[in-house]
């Protein structure tokens, strides 16, 4: 885990109502051809009953991961329904990113098209400040 991941660890388990699983593997099923991933983050947020799936780039060229993000389904929703526990199927699923604050905007135009997703700037982490302290309610869905 770099340190960047380290952060978006420690932003998102600020609050005590989310589980978080890092790099969970989620196996290829080849006949449904599904899954082989391996998210940087699986969060179980139980205020909000949302399954997130976190994934973290410093990389300015982000083509690759938002081509996961547009398989989403097949890649990390699917296949998750499938491992876990089935009256957590009735949750909703997002995909949220954590990214270089200059590509938020080129990721976000990306995006626009498909539903329950988020990008974060990795600016927004303030623990690169080092004041320690973190702003808001370190939220994985932004609007």
């Amino acid at each position: 885990m770099d340190i960047y991941e380290e952060a978006v660890l420690n932003y998102i388990t600020q609050s005590n109502q989310r589980f978080v699983n890092p790099q969970f593997s989620l196996v290829y099923d080849a006949k449904q051809d599904i899954g082989g991933s391996l998210p940087d983050f699986v969060v179980l947020d139980f205020e909000l009953k949302t399954i997130f799936i976190v994934e973290v780039s410093k990389a300015y060229d982000i083509k690759n991961l938002l081509s996961k993000v547009k398989e989403k389904d097949e890649r990390w929703i699917l296949p998750l329904q499938k491992t876990i526990d089935t009256s957590l199927n009735q949750w909703d699923f997002h995909v949220t990113l954590f990214i270089r604050e200059e590509r938020t905007k080129y990721a976000r135009e990306s995006l626009r098209e498909i539903e329950n997703t988020s990008v974060i700037s990795l600016k927004n982490l303030n623990c690169f400040l080092g004041n320690g302290e973190f702003e808001g309610k370190n939220s994985l869905i932004v609007s």
